[in-house]
């Protein structure tokens, strides 16, 4: 069985990804090529390279199968069915990879997902022979950018895994005051008030520019796109839109440039390294992880940015934010995605019924019905 090695370069300020056989060391042209598109979309580098390890997983499933694709598109449907259904069973075993944790359902069945929008892609861009036969159309209901729910017909493979039970994951209030409290300058507390305060990215945050992007007297910092981040953070989705903090944060802002103006004038990023040879250098993600990670080890609290944006996401729908509003905060392309970071504890239904019948008495007037 073949191993296959994802590989990247930036290329004119622009990261470029490629799969290569690690046997043979030629790169595969059609999966690269795909990534290539993927990467003219727009997507973020983070979800292109998410995509070329889940094709580079499918790759590995077919030499072990000694099939190419163009047999795979050839199979009968009940053949291919069979297919698919065992390289669930394939990669919820742990074949694709050493790791001693093996994948969730979920997990698998992403990994799937992305292979069949690369081979749907090859349909159309190879006009072949041959065809995907196990997607078949399903009727799904959505809600789009603009709040409105309608229902389309979309391409489901019927013999995905059993979905794991998802569980929103946040940071409790009290924790996010303790681990401020451990922050050890005025640049990590701003980092991690800002993640909770706008809902950001990590990777839009350490883009954030702080004399074009940040207009301190409304207190809004603006997500921008920018592919050529000398730390290679950018927006996802390649959007733009506004994020609001609060007062308290402005004056630690201020304060935290005011105490750094040196380091400032040379740069332009609004969060850097602050000591030895990189000082004033723009701050990379694996920076952010070694500060999170000694919070953690000073308070016994984990963190991590998403799940600041989670609470983020919680504590705008505790004050009453409709799933419109906190969707377009957070960015999302889609009101699927924000329903699943929100989490309603069993105090707060108890809370809501109670309060419901309470407005409701006359309804449920048992007297009435004895």
């Amino acid at each position: 069985m073949s191993r296959y090695i994802v590989e990247s370069q930036i290329n004119k300020g622009k990261e470029v990804f490629w799969i290569t056989n690690a046997d043979t060391l030629i790169l595969e042209p059609l999966p690269s090529k795909y990534l290539k598109h993927k990467s003219n979309e727009h997507l973020s580098p983070n979800t292109v390279k998410a995509i070329a390890y889940a094709i580079s997983y499918y790759l590995m499933y077919l030499d072990e199968e000694n099939l190419t694709v163009s047999e795979m598109f050839e199979m009968p449907y009940s053949v291919q069915f069979e297919h698919f259904s065992d390289y669930l069973e394939w990669l919820k075993n742990g074949r694709h990879c050493d790791r001693a944790q093996l994948p969730n359902n979920n997990t698998c069945n992403t990994y799937l997902a992305i292979v069949f929008r690369y081979l749907q892609f090859l349909q159309l861009d190879q006009s072949g022979d041959g065809e995907l036969k196990v997607l078949t159309e399903k009727e799904a209901s959505y809600v789009n950018d603009v709040g409105v729910r309608f229902k389309r017909m979309v391409m489901h493979f019927n013999g995905y895994l059993p979905a794991n039970e998802h569980r929103a994951r946040e940071i409790a209030g009290d924790n996010l005051t303790k681990l401020l409290d451990a922050c050890a300058c005025l640049r990590d507390k701003i980092l991690l008030m800002l993640l909770a305060e706008t809902g950001m990215r990590i990777g839009e945050l350490l883009g954030v520019n702080y004399v074009r992007d940040i207009d301190y007297e409304k207190r809004v910092v603006r997500v921008e796109l920018r592919e050529d981040n000398e730390n290679r953070a950018r927006a996802k989705n390649a959007e733009y839109r506004d994020t609001y903090f609060s007062e308290k944060t402005l004056e630690m802002l201020q304060s935290y440039l005011s105490e750094n103006a040196e380091l400032f004038a040379k740069t332009e990023y609004l969060f850097i390294n602050l000591h030895g040879k990189t000082a004033g250098k723009a701050m990379s993600v694996n920076g952010v992880y070694s500060v999170l990670r000694l919070l953690e080890k000073n308070t016994g609290i984990k963190a991590t940015p998403h799940m600041l944006r989670h609470y983020y996401a919680n504590e705008r729908r505790k004050a009453g934010w409709t799933m419109l509003e906190i969707s377009t905060s957070l960015g999302h392309r889609s009101i699927r995605t924000t329903e699943e970071y929100l989490s309603v504890s069993d105090e707060e239904i108890e809370a809501a019924a109670a309060k419901y019948y309470e407005e409701n008495e006359a309804l449920y007037d048992i007297r009435k019905l004895l």
